[in-house]
């Protein structure tokens, strides 16, 4: 890094690139639930002159998750602790965040239903088991397995060598991008290969973006961040992109008709490679170019409030919603995505505004 560039005091504590990935990705999270209102808009405009714009968004929007556990692993897997700490310091605070958030989101959502005070135990308790509380929450149970699995991942990547990492690369493309949209072209979904042929099974996604995370951040040489291999990624993430769009319209083609569960089946494909992109170049943006400590400043604070955000964000785009309802699609009626982007928009400043609030009581403070 040019030592003219160097970040100011607040970003040297912190990686600005990875606050500001946080801070995008729950956007883009929350940007994931308006379903056909804007995240998959382009189900009920297949006749809009932009709907080569509306169908490439799920799949630039569906590299959120991926990062969040990219970031963990950039974060986590290069530490060492003793099994008992990471019990005692981290499962035993998401255990706490996920029995938390899911009681005020129960009683936020579900208070009114004609049960009795054990009914509502019951029911809770169900539901906190189920994660069928809040549609974010399964990023926390998918979390909490990460931290069980923690010490063992934390031996691997000491054994892993860079064609290894190269290696689980080419097996994502090949088995998560190739696989699918080869065998759709030849059985037009009437036949699927065997689901446990998949050698990721063994790994399974998110573990794989944990072990990216950490490669891209801790691994991979700064030197390779070039503009010339960026805008090779990136050209390699847009070809992705527009053969996984391509794949999602044909499927609708074969099936005489556009649906939420027809157009999921091509999310995941190539996704590594626009999860990547973005990763790679915000780690080298942040790197060569110089951010005021104002900047800075403000980067760490949406960073430090995304937590918050997402645990807050069901409650939040309920809360917004009305406004989306009865004056951006009233006023706005035309533009439908930007409609979808305002609403976003406002709730999660609603969700920074809580949070920010919550974080004044000492306990809240130490759990988000």
């Amino acid at each position: 890094m040019n030592t003219e560039n160097k970040a100011p005091a607040v970003g040297r504590k912190k990686k600005l690139h990875i606050e500001f990935l946080r801070a995008l990705c729950i956007w883009l999270v929350m940007f994931t639930h308006t379903s056909t209102a804007g995240f998959s808009l382009f189900i009920n405009r297949p006749a809009s002159f932009f709907y080569p714009l509306y169908l490439a968004v799920p799949f630039l929007v569906k590299t959120a998750v991926p990062i969040f556990f990219m970031i963990s692993g950039a974060l986590l897997l290069g530490k060492e602790e003793p099994v008992s700490k990471i019990w005692k310091k981290r499962i035993w605070r998401f255990l706490q965040v996920i029995f938390v958030f899911s009681f005020i989101n129960y009683v936020w959502f579900y208070h009114n239903l004609p049960l009795s005070i054990p009914g509502h135990i019951a029911k809770f308790f169900t539901m906190l088991y189920t994660s069928d509380l809040a549609t974010a929450y399964y990023f926390l149970y998918i979390y909490i397995s990460f931290l069980l699995m923690l010490p063992v991942w934390r031996k691997l990547v000491k054994a892993m060598d860079e064609n290894l990492y190269l290696y689980l690369i080419g097996l994502n493309l090949f088995f998560v991008g190739l696989v699918p949209v080869i065998s759709f072209l030849i059985f037009k979904g009437s036949a699927e290969m065997n689901y446990f042929l998949n050698p990721l099974l063994a790994v399974s996604e998110p573990t794989f973006y944990f072990l990216m995370g950490y490669w891209i951040e801790n691994v991979l040489p700064e030197s390779w961040l070039t503009k010339r291999n960026l805008v090779k990624l990136g050209m390699a993430a847009l070809l992705g992109t527009c053969v996984a769009g391509t794949m999602t319209w044909y499927h609708g083609v074969v099936a005489g008709g556009m649906t939420e569960a027809i157009s999921e089946r091509f999310y995941d494909s190539f996704l590594f490679l626009n999860t990547a992109f973005l990763f790679c170049t915000c780690r080298w943006w942040f790197s060569n170019h110089h951010v005021s400590e104002k900047a800075a400043r403000a980067l760490v604070f949406f960073g430090s409030m995304s937590f918050g955000v997402m645990l807050f964000e069901e409650i939040t785009r309920n809360l917004t919603h009305v406004i989306y309802t009865h004056v951006l699609l009233k006023y706005m009626y035309r533009i439908p995505f930007i409609d979808a982007v305002i609403w976003i928009c406002i709730a999660y400043a609603l969700g920074v505004v809580i949070t920010w609030g919550i974080k004044k009581i000492p306990y809240f403070e130490r759990l988000i």
